[in-house]
């Protein structure tokens, strides 16, 4: 692999600077509504997919326009309600230096548990506690970011990343309920996650404790139009142009954010300074993206029993997991049923507006297409 002395303008390999998330002011305009005004929202989007791009949009936009306090907590891979309050007092740390984060301090300072978990206190106070003091500290940490707005006379907004992270963690959702109910005066939450049918458990089911708690939104394709403009713009500001490959990029990449800007930066980098993408270019940065990603998806489809395969394969020809496609690869309908159910599930497939399921990843899709002939 070459290196290239000019760096890339396109973010593929982490959540993209705030100025790139393009495509979205619908999204982000009904967030920041929310927000404003006590809801409890849930926001769902595949892997990759921008979601924590987006929020981290609207925390940068709330900073400059000093309407809103942001307090961001991730809850990826918490196992314990100590996991839960050590990521909350990690991310109450985490707010930026100003007001809030002074209330976070002096109002802490009040509770020497708090206080500790927060790391202004004695570490020896931590250790002190027993087992059947962690869910007091989770409901005091919950509380906290209600005290300094109301402290501050001023809107809050928490936004707890992952968050479906939490069915894995014993009673946590009874305790959040619990404790934010009566938040709304001062606080909003952003309940944010990638595990769909585990997010459909926690709020959709009517024995669980955050049930009918949070109205549902669902980040869908970027639009090809955004998408262009963008990709187009960039190029321009470091002397190339995306020429013939454009169509090409926006067809492959189908609106998914990490893999449009993935195929942009690999055309980029193919074309090089004062030069135009020709389609021969586009045909060599696709090879060298699907190139890439070979070992990735061959560790998914590893993953995957030989029912979901062929299911998966289905879905990357467009064609129906029941019809004469499925028979001639031999799929029972029972069997693509539960392909089905399994495939989504994993947040491998999806269906973006309503329609029929298909796989999330464009490029997942055309590495099997490339590979396996249509049914």
């Amino acid at each position: 692999m070459r290196f290239d002395v000019e760096t890339s303008p396109f973010v593929f390999d982490g959540p993209a600077p705030p100025d790139d998330v393009v495509g979205r002011d619908i999204e982000i305009a009904a967030l920041t509504d929310r927000a404003m005004h006590g809801r409890f929202v849930l926001l769902y989007a595949p892997r990759r997919y921008g979601k924590t791009s987006l929020i981290h949009r609207i925390r940068r936009d709330a900073h400059d326009s000093n309407d809103l306090a942001v307090v961001l907590v991730d809850f990826l891979g918490v196992q314990t309600i100590d996991d839960l309050s050590h990521r909350i007092g990690q991310a109450l740390q985490s707010v930026p230096t100003g007001p809030f984060a002074s209330s976070v301090r002096r109002l802490a300072g009040r509770i020497p548990e708090v206080s500790a978990q927060l790391g202004y206190g004695p570490a020896s106070i931590q250790l002190k506690r027993g087992e059947q003091d962690a869910p007091h500290l989770l409901e005091e940490l919950l509380r906290l970011p209600h005290q300094v707005a109301e402290d501050l006379d001023c809107r809050a907004l928490v936004v707890m990343d992952e968050f479906q992270a939490v069915a894995n963690v014993s009673n946590a959702e009874a305790i959040i309920r619990s404790t934010i109910q009566h938040q709304r005066d001062r606080l909003s939450y952003l309940f944010a996650g990638s595990e769909q049918s585990i997010l459909n458990t926690i709020f959709a089911d009517r024995a669980a404790p955050l049930y009918g708690q949070a109205e549902q939104f669902r980040l869908g394709r970027l639009p090809d139009i955004a998408l262009a403009e963008f990709i187009e713009d960039k190029f321009a500001a470091t002397d190339r142009n995306v020429g013939e490959a454009l169509p090409h990029l926006l067809a492959a990449s189908r609106g998914h954010p990490q893999r449009a800007a993935f195929l942009a930066h690999q055309v980029w980098q193919a074309t090089g300074p004062g030069g135009t993408a020709t389609v021969e270019t586009w045909q060599t940065a696709y090879s060298e993206v699907i190139a890439r990603s070979h070992h990735e998806f061959v560790a998914v489809e590893s993953g995957l029993e030989t029912g979901q395969r062929k299911t998966a394969r289905l879905l990357a020809w467009n064609e129906p997991p029941y019809g004469a496609a499925a028979r001639r690869l031999g799929l029972p309908k029972g069997t693509a049923s539960k392909a089905l159910v399994a495939l989504e599930r994993r947040s491998l497939a999806w269906r973006p507006y309503g329609e029929d399921l298909e796989l999330v990843d464009p490029l997942l899709a055309s590495w099997i297409r490339d590979r396996d002939p249509r049914p």
